[in-house]
């Protein structure tokens, strides 16, 4: 018998309701359909690739009491996950169903490395709201999107090669052991979104600023009710750049009431910024997209190390973005790409677990 909540959240699909507006339908794609799990039949390494998707793409739970509601390997604005994802091979192509677990077309033909995951961008998702700010958003996720499945995909045994458009998957070497997929949190906020007020320790801190990939981006993280360290703001090696009540800076750059997310009591905050103007200057419009996706890889980064520790960790763009420029010491010129905040959720929710039930292999 099915589970009826379970049905709602599939037919729900990604797409989130707001106050006055209308369910956005399910995928109305038509044609044939085949389970990603006929994949593991194929070989080993269609099998890795099968289970590489289910890991990252699909729905891993969904939580009835969050507005939010629907968890992947990555998170996405509003839970609106604009980023497709298709297999490729030759000149075949097979889109993919996160929701249904599914590839949309005739059955996938035996796949032989190298296989190309493509990305299709669908900023016309987003709500109209959002205006141009759309398409920034989507290269965010993007980035998101391609750090979880190279991440993934290196734990599988699988090469990822990516670029701005998908990933290239090769086998490697398969491992013995695969561990699971670490449960991604963006808090639990039905009442208001808040952090346990104990005291963090210092590790996760420490192990969140080592991940974080040296390049163009600018890192300071604001810091707050760590065992060992001073509330401040820090560099990506933990070290102090000015005492202060930093978190409390940047609640004061919020956008949104302390009553909606409780900036103030959360522990962490990752504040990117980087060299814009210059970026465009020398690479022209793509530069700056270019920058997003490495904002949002960093950010995923940072967030899978948070999540293996236990903690959440949410991505925010509504924040006075000047100000908080100035808050984080960035230097001219720099302008503000993304926040990530993080800490340990005051309390456990009790979501519906929409994991496979088996492996894929």
């Amino acid at each position: 018998m099915t589970n009826p909540a379970l049905a709602a959240a599939y037919a729900h699909g990604p797409a989130k309701v707001f106050p006055g507006e209308p369910l956005r339908p399910a995928s109305q794609a038509t044609g044939r359909r085949s389970p990603l799990r006929a994949l593991a039949a194929q070989s080993p390494f269609a099998a890795d690739l099968a289970r590489l998707l289910l890991d990252v793409v699909t729905p891993a739970r969904w939580e009835p009491w969050n507005q939010y509601n629907d968890h992947r390997g990555y998170p996405s604005p509003r839970s609106v996950f604009p980023v497709d994802v298709a297999i490729a091979q030759a000149d075949e192509e097979w889109p993919v169903d996160p929701v249904r677990r599914e590839t949309i077309g005739p059955p996938v033909a035996e796949l032989r490395p190298p296989v190309r995951l493509g990305l299709r961008r669908r900023p016309e998702r987003m709500r109209p709201y959002y205006g141009e700010f759309a398409d920034a958003l989507v290269e965010l996720e993007t980035g998101h999107l391609i750090a979880a499945l190279t991440a993934r995909a290196g734990e599988l045994g699988l090469h990822a090669s990516a670029d701005d458009h998908g990933i290239t998957l090769r086998p490697v070497q398969r491992p013995a052991m695969i561990a699971p997929m670490p449960m991604r949190s963006s808090g639990f906020g039905p009442r208001g979104f808040a952090a346990d007020p104990r005291p963090l320790p210092v590790d996760p801190v420490s192990d969140i600023a080592a991940a974080l990939p040296p390049g163009r981006l600018r890192y300071r993280l604001a810091v707050h009710n760590v065992t060992g360290l001073a509330d401040g703001w820090y560099d990506e090696e933990l070290v102090l750049v000015r005492k202060c009540a930093a978190m409390a800076q940047v609640r004061d750059c919020s956008g949104n009431p302390e009553s909606i997310i409780a900036v103030s009591g959360f522990n962490l905050a990752l504040v990117i910024t980087a060299d814009v103007a210059g970026a465009v200057a020398e690479e022209g419009p793509g530069g700056y997209a270019a920058l997003l996706r490495a904002a949002g890889g960093a950010a995923q980064s940072a967030g899978a190390v948070a999540a293996r520790a236990g903690m959440f960790s949410r991505p925010v763009r509504s924040v006075n973005d000047v100000r908080l420029e100035a808050e984080a010491g960035a230097p001219a010129g720099h302008s503000l790409l993304y926040v990530v905040l993080a800490g340990r959720c005051r309390v456990r929710c009790f979501p519906y677990d929409l994991s496979p039930l088996e492996e894929p292999c």
